[in-house]
């Protein structure tokens, strides 16, 4: 792993951790990996060995570059400590759309640059928050050539400055296909938000696949958690992996 940093929203220095395939030769295709809400921890530095692992250059922005983790921030110790409700709320509402979409822009900006990675051959892949991230980001960016969204939000409660617009409603502007993967039993993300985003992107006729989970909740990707699913979760990596081959 090595430290890069982007010229973020508004010019802001913004912190990523790249990582390269172990062996052989590039260029490789590249991911720009979007972290959960609660940052760039133990799971999103783990999923990203894994995609180097898997012969992709994965550059993962720190999206609290500009202040702390808006919780306990994961450590060798406790890679993944408890946030409140009240935590996790505060720290998805203080993350302007806008400024984070920016960020993950600047990363495929980078990898676009990078020597070892092809273009033309560049993904985002999102988690929670960021694969609500990952989705806006597909539908703005013109650098990316597929998209993974695992239970990234559709919808919001409410709208506010910070979160101006509904994410489905951004599912225009998608030029490339998308992987969404929605846990069954995900109580932030009910079947209805899921299928009014099948219904928008068919009525776009964007190019997806709308993956739902059984008896999956919100989270369910992280070995970290104490309700891991481990073979719905392997399932869903190959998957993924399946997708991303066949796309880059």
């Amino acid at each position: 792993m090595t430290l890069v940093e982007l010229c973020g929203h508004g010019g802001a220095a913004v912190t990523a951790e790249r990582f390269a395939p172990p062996s052989g030769a590039g260029p490789w295709p590249g991911i720009v990996l979007a972290h959960e809400v609660f940052g760039l921890d133990a799971f999103a530095r783990s999923t990203a060995r894994r995609l180097a692992g898997q012969g992709y250059v994965v550059l993962a922005p720190d999206l609290y570059s500009r202040g702390e983790v808006p919780g306990p921030p994961s450590t060798e110790e406790d890679p993944a400590p408890q946030w409140t409700e009240e935590e996790i709320r505060a720290a998805a509402a203080g993350l302007p759309d806008r400024q984070a979409v920016a960020d993950l822009e600047a990363a495929a900006a980078a990898l676009c640059s990078d020597p070892d990675v092809e273009e033309r051959r560049i993904a985002a892949m999102g988690f929670c928050l960021g694969g609500k991230l990952a989705f806006l980001l597909g539908c703005q960016s013109r650098r990316l050539a597929a998209v993974v969204d695992f239970y990234g939000r559709v919808c919001y409660s409410d709208l506010d400055a910070d979160h101006p617009v509904q994410p489905l409603e951004m599912a225009l502007g998608l030029e490339c296909p998308l992987l969404g993967v929605f846990g069954q039993l995900d109580p932030s993300i009910p079947p209805a938000d899921v299928e009014a985003m099948r219904r928008q992107l068919d009525a776009f006729a964007k190019p997806h696949t709308i993956e739902i989970v059984a008896q999956a909740g919100h989270g369910f990707m992280n070995p970290l958690r104490s309700d891991y699913p481990a073979d719905s979760a392997e399932e869903v990596w190959a998957l993924a992996l399946t997708f991303l081959e066949e796309n880059l």
